[in-house]
């Protein structure tokens, strides 16, 4: 009987692990993989996400200053 346990187990984890690796990976548009590099600390972070001032950019509102 355990054995019976043991394969139902083995045969759902391996189906769990092939459905989730055939998901699809999500699309990055090209707007948001555009990188900029922080002024202050080299930091390589999306144009989306990073800070400007003037003709630089910041990785955040702390190292505009």
């Amino acid at each position: 009987m355990y054995q019976v346990l043991i394969l139902i187990t083995v045969i759902t984890l391996v189906y769990l692990i092939a459905r989730s690796a055939r998901k699809p990976k999500a699309n990055i548009s090209e707007k948001s993989s555009e990188m900029v590099k922080c002024k202050n600390c080299d930091l390589n972070i999306p144009k989306s996400e990073a800070v400007q001032s003037g003709e630089n950019w910041f990785c955040s509102e702390a190292h505009k200053d």
